[in-house]
């Protein structure tokens, strides 16, 4: 009886092959796991870097929360016409992006009009910047550092997106985006969600959870 046998060296390669693309299926699983992983230690160190902690001090004595949207708003309305004019106001808020639509910047957002409208989370850095200027004082360059970081705590969404982005990471990857909230339509949106905090009364229930 014939047998047709299957030469040993065709054995050979076929196994090779076999475990050279297990080990290439092996390697690009722990390359991908690499870089996920890698990519969040790179989120957590910006969040670190640049995102001020919830309660944590500033040198202009109100630590940062977002109850304090209530208040800077109300500065933006008493205090913003008498600074105004104040070349620290002008010049620290025109060197920051509006985090709501950052093709503008923070001193004329993309919703500001002759009737000075804007949005709740620019208003909250308007007024904060005029506080700074009008009761203490501050000089140009500490007025728009601390507009800045009041922004990044406030938003951290925005600048932690756009840190990625500069760092050739995709933003969606990690469920953010560095589009402005404004042009998602969220405008009424409250700011501890991503959004604008409303156009007129202040949104942010945030604000209502911390008194219940």
């Amino acid at each position: 009886m014939n047998r047709t046998r299957i030469p040993r060296k065709k054995n050979l390669w076929s196994i090779a092959g076999i475990v050279v693309a297990i080990v290439i299926a092996l390697v690009w699983i722990a390359l991908a796991n690499g870089g996920e992983n890698n990519e969040e230690d790179l989120l957590s160190e910006l969040r670190q870097e640049l995102i001020p902690l919830e309660g944590s001090a500033t040198d202009y004595g109100i630590p940062y929360s977002l109850s304090s949207l209530p208040q800077f708003v109300e500065w933006w309305v008493t205090l913003v016409p008498e600074v105004e004019n104040d070349p620290r106001y002008i010049e620290s808020l025109s060197a920051l992006v509006a985090p709501c639509c950052d093709d503008n910047p923070a001193y004329s957002c993309c919703c500001e009009g002759e009737e000075g409208q804007a949005c709740n989370i620019i208003r909250s850095g308007k007024g904060l910047a005029a506080h700074l200027i009008h009761d203490l004082d501050y000089p140009l360059d500490q007025v728009q550092a601390s507009v800045l970081d009041w922004f990044r705590f406030a938003r951290p969404d925005y600048y932690l997106a756009v840190a990625l982005q500069e760092q050739g990471v995709s933003p969606k990857r990690h469920d953010l985006t560095d589009r402005g909230s404004c042009y998602r339509g969220m405008c009424n949106t409250a700011v501890s969600l991503g959004g604008c905090g409303g156009m007129n009364e202040l949104i942010e229930p945030a604000l209502y959870d911390a008194d219940t």
